[in-house]
């Protein structure tokens, strides 16, 4: 009798719905009634739901049931929404479904079972998943890249950093996140790099490498010499710039050393060609001046006193140029920013 009430108490819309799976259960939670669309669903399970067991369908670590169906009982006219997982036809798995279970009560307004009405979610739900993949995939795509890399927003504020933009600039990520790029320029050049990225976004924020040095500061407020490339992507149609950081302040330093010695070498190069061509050109003439066939002559006195003072002449010059050589000899260890990644 009671369950022919149970079943009085559902609209004939559930129970022919082809869409929802529509049970009810006795207090005990054993089925008291299905639909056919439920029945068709899981007849795998079994050809005769009533008065079996409701959990024989759910998946067996479905523990929140019990605390939903105390929520039920103690708040009896409201709907409380809940996601069980429903056991697959070849046991490997588990379908996602939505339901909404209610207190169904009889005349006296006393619980007489509980109606619950769900739909398969498996396709949202497993969108949800390869949406989640595909995020952790990108996410460690963005930290193998061994540069420091920012994603900023059309205000040029910081929404996301890899893990080498910390070990390169000191910022930890609640540090940096929300704060303006133009935090790590330097003060005299934000003008500039600001009008960079404003000129970037304007030109239709197209694929962009900066071709040149750019001087930032990291937390310490040290100097980091950077390469930029810039790219950008859309989110819900808001703009996202991509900005990688190739920390090029070694090879900065090389280059100045490099420009120092090639300065060097010039100087070198003209005390070659001016300063040593005198000296020897004068102890070439004395040379032909030197008369050997008689030693006592005069002017081979004479001779060998310029020979001597061209000779000087020559070892100033000489120890000069070696002394302007030794000043392009540099002995420096620059300190290591980028982790080993080997």
């Amino acid at each position: 009798m009671q369950d022919d009430i149970l079943i009085h108490k559902i609209p004939h819309s559930l129970k022919n719905s082809k869409i929802y799976d529509v049970v009810v259960t006795d207090l005990e939670g054993n089925y008291a009634y299905v639909n056919e669309t439920f029945r068709n669903r899981f007849s795998f399970i079994t050809d005769d739901f009533i008065g079996k067991p409701s959990s024989i369908t759910m998946h067996p670590e479905e523990a929140k049931m019990k605390e939903l169906v105390h929520k039920c009982f103690k708040y009896p006219t409201e709907c409380f929404p809940i996601e069980i997982r429903k056991l697959l036809r070849d046991g490997k798995g588990y379908n996602w479904t939505q339901w909404e279970f209610s207190i169904l009560r009889d005349d006296e307004l006393q619980p007489i079972g509980l109606l619950c009405v769900g739909f398969d979610i498996t396709s949202p739900q497993h969108n949800n998943l390869k949406l989640k993949e595909s995020q952790t995939k990108s996410l460690k795509t963005l930290e193998a890249i061994p540069n420091p890399l920012l994603i900023l927003c059309e205000e040029s504020r910081i929404l996301h950093v890899n893990d080498e933009f910390e070990v390169i600039f000191g910022y930890s990520t609640c540090e940096i996140i929300g704060e303006k790029i133009e935090v790590l320029f330097q003060k005299e050049k934000k003008e500039d790099y600001n009008k960079l990225f404003r000129q970037y976004i304007e030109d239709s924020a197209k694929k962009m490498r900066v071709n040149h040095f750019l001087d930032f500061v990291n937390k310490k407020g040290d100097q980091v010499t950077v390469g930029i490339s810039l790219n950008s992507f859309y989110d819900n149609d808001n703009i996202n710039i991509i900005v990688i950081l190739e920390d090029l302040t070694t090879a900065k330093q090389n280059q100045d050393i490099i420009v120092d010695q090639n300065t060097a070498l010039k100087k070198i190069a003209w005390k070659h060609s001016h300063e040593i061509r005198k000296p020897v050109a004068n102890i070439l003439g004395l040379s032909d001046l030197f008369d050997i066939e008689n030693l006592k002559n005069e002017i081979n006195s004479e001779t060998i006193f310029f020979l001597k003072e061209a000779a000087n002449e020559l070892d100033y010059v000489t120890r000069s140029i070696v002394e302007e050589a030794n000043k392009t000899e540099y002995n420096i260890q620059f300190k290591k920013h980028r982790r080993n990644l080997y």
